[in-house]
Parts: structure tokens; C-alpha cells; sequence
């Protein structure tokens, strides 16, 4: 794994940083691993296959403070939650991120809801290709910042995989870029300056 970038993490304050999806679980580790920061993860839970399942993802979620989101497209294919839990889930992720924030912590969000390597399955159609950014971690940012005090840091945070030949067979290589914090609020300009890193 080799990172790039780790200077570019404000040493304080409040920090989003917005990530490209690739893999399920190695994004959010080799972020956590290596950002030296506590980071707080926002994770979509909608792929739990049981009620047992939800339970015991829902408490280490709730243990490490990482804010639990469903996502709208594979809700409806859920076994875990149904779409009476959405408003539910969704409000309360926006406080705990909002709280997360004003307390001037490291949130990671993943904008494009789903990643190419996904045990689940994917929902993109190539290894490389992406899925449209969508906007719900702006509106997380403009309500923490809503109080006058808190000002977030958004950093980019790129992506790019290769499966590489070792001794023990093949085994994956990450690269991570996290770039500069953004001036920008836009979504489109959000997405380019990810991309660029990935």
C-alpha cells in the first residue's frame, strides 16, 4: 500500500474527506491505518443479509462512532431494513456526523454509494468505471458549519487498484492520493478533482 498526501489532512478542525470507492473494505483501512487522526467512517448498512447481521454491524458501527447510512438504490432489495427505516437512519446520520464535525473530527465518506469490488455485487459495469457523486455529504457540511464556529476541511481522496504477482500468488496493490483541501462546494468539482487523484 503506498499513500500520498498525508500532509495535506489538517493536524485539526473539522475534516470531510471524500473518497472513490473501490473496494468494500480496503478504502475505508487504508485510510483509517494510515491518517493520523482518529477517522470516523460513514457506512451504508443496507447490505446486511439478517436481522442478526444488522444487530451486530449496527453496535461496532455505534462503538467506533461511524454514522450509518441506507442507500436509497438497493434499499427496497434489502432483507435487513425496509423503507419505513430510511428517515429514520438518514436523520440520524446527519446528527452524528453534525455533532462528529463540530467536534472538529476526520469524517470519510464514499459519494458514489457503492464500490467496484463489492462481495454484495457491484452496481458498476467495469473495474474502473465510477458511479455520479451524490450530494448528501454537501448538505452534512452546510449543517455542521450552520453554527458560525465550525469551518470543514474538504479533501479529495483518490483511488486506483492493481492485482500484482507475489510469492503467495496474486495480492492487491493500493495507491491512495489525498489531494488539497477544496474551496469549492461543487459537486461536479468535487468529482474531477477525485477523479483526477484516482
Amino acid at each position: 500500500m503506498q499513500i500520498d498526501g498525508l500532509k495535506h489532512v489538517p493536524a485539526r478542525g473539522a475534516v470531510m474527506l471524500v473518497a472513490r470507492h473501490y473496494h468494500h473494505l480496503l478504502d475505508g483501512a487504508a485510510i483509517v491505518l494510515n491518517v493520523p487522526r482518529p477517522v470516523h467512517i460513514v457506512v451504508g448498512l443496507d447490505w446486511a443479509a439478517n436481522a442478526s447481521q444488522r444487530t451486530w454491524m449496527e453496535r461496532l458501527c455505534r462503538a467506533a462512532e461511524y454514522p450509518i447510512v441506507l442507500r436509497t438504490s438497493t434499499l427496497d432489495a434489502s432483507p435487513a431494513y425496509t423503507r419505513a427505516d430510511l428517515g429514520r437512519y438518514t436523520r440520524a446520520a446527519f446528527r452524528e456526523t453534525t455533532r462528529l464535525l463540530r467536534e472538529e473530527r476526520v469524517v470519510l465518506v464514499f459519494p458514489e454509494g457503492y464500490p467496484n469490488i463489492d462481495p454484495a455485487g457491484t452496481r458498476k459495469p467495469g473495474s474502473d468505471d465510477w458511479l455520479p457523486f451524490q450530494e448528501g455529504f454537501l448538505r452534512m457540511i452546510e449543517r455542521a458549519e450552520r453554527d458560525g464556529r465550525t469551518h470543514v476541511a474538504l479533501v479529495p481522496v483518490g483511488f486506483s487498484y492493481a492485482r500484482v504477482a507475489s510469492a503467495g500468488g496474486e495480492r492487491w496493490s493500493i495507491a491512495a492520493r489525498i489531494g488539497m483541501p477544496l474551496a469549492t462546494r461543487t459537486l461536479a468539482e468535487i468529482e474531477a478533482a477525485v477523479k483526477v487523484l484516482s
